[in-house]
């Protein structure tokens, strides 16, 4: 049985798919099994950054509730804590502080 000659074309098509899902599967963080992402310190990373980005939004909502009730943003975060919109001022990153933008957004700024 003779079987059908593929073109050059259809080679090249067949080696971009391939490549295309190499690339996907790097782009998706696509691992082993067996790996545990949040164990390794790019995972870990990873949680930190989902962790200050969640901060951020929740301390950004305060300030901007803080804003409407109180009819003027606050000066800093200590008069969140002070009315008690905060129970407690969070620890920043290291070598990092909080600061209220123009925009009443709340983010991080070195020392």
């Amino acid at each position: 049985m003779k079987l059908p000659r593929r073109s050059p074309d259809a080679a090249a098509l067949w080696l971009s798919v391939l490549l295309a899902v190499g690339l996907v599967a790097g782009v998706c963080g696509c691992r082993r099994a067996g790996t545990a992402g949040e164990s390794s310190p790019a995972g870990a990373s990873v949680a930190a950054q989902e962790e200050t980005a969640r901060l951020l939004s929740e301390l950004t909502q305060q300030v901007r509730k803080y804003s409407v009730e109180q009819r003027q943003p606050p000066a800093s975060l200590d008069d969140l804590v002070a009315r008690g919109y905060l129970k407690e001022l969070p620890a920043a990153p290291a070598g990092k502080r909080f600061v209220i933008t123009r925009n009443l957004q709340v983010e991080l700024a070195n020392r």
